[in-house]
């Protein structure tokens, strides 16, 4: 039926007054809230309960953590050897992951279908993975398989078996997955910040080349198992509801005898001093958004100023509140999802920014990211920011230490950085004791955009705004 103008012109006014509603609605959405004032203030956070660790060493020289925790009738078991992928040979990077991912493939007693049988007869998996200064083997399972859990984890340990078949399988998937990640403009950013930031310490490396993969056969494997895989440079820790006189008796069976041959896989060394600001550029033809990515070395978990670094990490880009966010996403637009870490190994930490953003607003967004990262040092942080910023790391903390693989986890964490358990029981009060001063003084000597190298991904119009800033150095990742 044929509407009248009269009804035309109606449907006009109520569709004006609908899109009128939406944007007065939007617009109110975009105004924070305070919460009602009848909200109860939250409750004081109760540090982890101090863990009983049973402590030991065994006559080979293995490192041994037993915490039996009630509850739960569930075992995780972690061996962390030190030796990961900065230990990796040189012109051989990427050997420790290759390593790491072929220890769940079989033993000279078992094969990866044994392995998994045994354990899936108790709910239970293997693991391996290899980070900058360790490889780790983690083996779980209901309680009452225990002792096959520490079975198939010293088999592993001393017995990988490296097939032939499993080895050339586990290159060819490594030089499939490194084809993969290179088409992405984030690992491209990833990977030119680590050589720029660590120079030439081994934490440079985020990824092997091609030519290096191709390089790795068993009689390599072999070897670095060997030098890698030793009772004084290692770590076991035991979490779950187990007797602890039952579980050391077991160890001192299945690892007794295991020993180690040659020096000791040397720490990575001290990582280099913070850099004035460096300007990098990755032409990447046709993209439509630019990869930007900052960063700096800093302070390890050990170090006094790692606590106050936490927090004024969190509260300049840490977290969806943070004053990063707010700028460059709620208010401007720039970017659906900043994102700023704090990262730390056993020779120090690195303090990472990265956003991806539209082409035609990436220096103005950097001007953001800059002016963010100083107003750290130069403004005092708020109660409420302070104050936030401990709740969000005291409660993922506390949270995510309930599961007992995460106290294992943590405990391995610790050790490979040279720090002793007992910092599990402490560490909530180590970040609520850390005062506004402290945060802000981080800021100062942590955050200063000066000091940040800077790699830009992207399309090659965007690189004349980016002058202003400094010197442009085009590279090649």
């Amino acid at each position: 039926m044929k509407k009248t103008s009269s009804s035309v012109l109606l449907s006009a006014l109520a569709v004006s007054s609908s899109l009128l509603l939406v944007a007065a609605g939007s617009a109110a959405a975009a105004e924070p809230k305070a919460l009602p004032k009848e909200i109860p203030p939250f409750g004081q956070d109760r540090p982890l309960p101090a863990p009983r660790i049973l402590k030991s060493t065994t006559a080979e020289g293995l490192t041994v953590w037993l915490v039996p925790r009630d509850g739960f009738p569930k075992v995780t078991a972690l061996l962390a050897v030190r030796g990961g992928t900065a230990s990796d040979p040189k012109g051989l990077e990427g050997t420790g992951q290759i390593l790491a991912d072929l220890l769940k493939e079989g033993t000279t007693h078992r094969s990866s279908r044994q392995i998994a049988e045994e354990l899936q007869a108790i709910g239970g998996s293997l693991s391996a993975d290899a980070s900058d200064d360790a490889i780790t083997v983690g083996a779980d399972g209901l309680a009452t398989g225990t002792t096959r859990i520490l079975e198939i984890l010293a088999d592993v340990a001393r017995n990988a078996s490296f097939r032939a078949e499993e080895v050339e399988l586990a290159k060819a998937n490594t030089l499939q997955q490194l084809q993969v990640k290179e088409s992405t403009p984030e690992f491209l950013s990833e990977k030119v910040l680590a050589a720029a930031v660590f120079g030439d310490h081994p934490y440079r490396i985020v990824a092997p080349t091609p030519e290096a993969v191709r390089k790795v056969d068993r009689d390599l494997l072999k070897g670095e198992f060997a030098r890698r895989f030793r009772p004084d440079g290692a770590l076991l820790v035991v979490v779950g509801a187990f007797d602890g006189a039952s579980v050391q008796r077991s160890v001192a069976r299945l690892f007794g005898g295991w020993k180690g041959e040659g020096p000791l896989v040397p720490d990575a060394g001290p990582l280099p001093a913070a850099k004035a600001r460096e300007i990098l550029f990755v032409s990447r033809p046709g993209s439509v958004q630019s990869s930007l990515a900052l960063g700096r070395t800093g302070p390890g978990l050990a170090d006094p100023a790692y606590f106050p670094g936490v927090l004024a990490n969190t509260i300049y880009g840490g977290d969806f509140a943070s004053r990063l966010t707010q700028n460059i996403r709620e208010e401007k637009g720039y970017t659906y999802s900043p994102r700023a870490s704090f990262t730390t190994f056993r020779a120090g930490g690195v303090l990472r920014t990265t956003a991806e953003v539209r082409n035609e607003v990436t220096a103005a967004a950097l001007v953001e990211i800059f002016y963010e990262l100083d107003r750290m040092g130069t403004t005092d942080v708020t109660t409420e920011e302070l104050t936030g910023a401990k709740r969000l790391q005291t409660g993922r903390y506390l949270l995510g230490n309930q599961v007992q693989g995460s106290v294992a986890s943590a405990l391995e964490s610790y050790w490979v950085r040279g720090l002793p358990p007992e910092l599990l029981a402490e560490y909530v009060g180590k970040v609520n004791a850390v005062t506004a001063a402290e945060v802000r003084e981080a800021g100062r000597t942590l955050f200063p955009s000066r000091l940040q190298t800077v790699v830009v991904v992207g399309e090659e119009s965007v690189k004349k705004d980016l002058a202003q800033f400094g010197a442009v150095r085009d590279v090649k990742p």
